[in-house]
């Protein structure tokens, strides 16, 4: 069976092509369904373990993962949620300016990351997108995360994964 993601122009041609080499004898079936983008068990499996070895890191002002959680929404989420969601910018807004004078201002910004941000809501690109912009922060800081290729989960990061094979003019590419 293969199963191709329409995800780019080559994509695109190179189903078209398989379809236009296919003899026309009732031998095959193509299904077309659409895929589903939300965010995956193992990209929030990926994302606990990080925030488990960012916290057990001694880097950083959080030593739980919920704490480093709660950072991570605001640091890398937020931004997500301000570009690409049209209320989200609009709450945080109104919030923020029914705060700014109060003397806990600090605090009532991380309560409303640990209330009102959700990963949850973040699509399987904007998760990969956030998961990516963690790796880059704590990598830089010296952070050693589990590699997602060992867990297979490199895919949910959106990295291309590459295989070497011998080359046969007559064989379909991998998908």
């Amino acid at each position: 069976m293969i199963q191709i993601v329409m995800d780019s122009e080559r994509q695109k041609r190179y189903s078209k092509s398989l379809i236009d080499e296919m003899k026309i004898d009732g031998s095959k079936t193509i299904v077309i369904k659409n895929t589903d983008m939300s965010s995956t068990s193992k990209q929030r499996r990926l994302q606990w373990l990080w925030n488990t070895e960012i916290s057990q890191s001694g880097l950083g002002q959080d030593d739980t993962k919920e704490s480093v959680h709660t950072r991570a929404k605001l640091m890398f989420a937020h931004p997500i949620l301000m570009r690409d969601d049209e209320v989200y910018p609009l709450l945080y807004n109104a919030f923020k300016e029914a705060v700014k004078t109060s003397e806990n201002y600090a605090l009532f910004i991380k309560d409303f990351a640990e209330q009102y941000i959700s990963t949850e809501r973040l699509s399987r690109k904007q998760r990969a997108e956030y998961l990516k912009d963690i790796q880059n922060y704590w990598t830089e800081k010296g952070v050693e995360l589990t590699d997602p290729s060992l867990q297979g989960l490199d895919q949910y990061l959106g990295y291309k994964i590459k295989k070497k094979q011998k080359k046969d003019k007559n064989d379909i590419p991998n998908i």
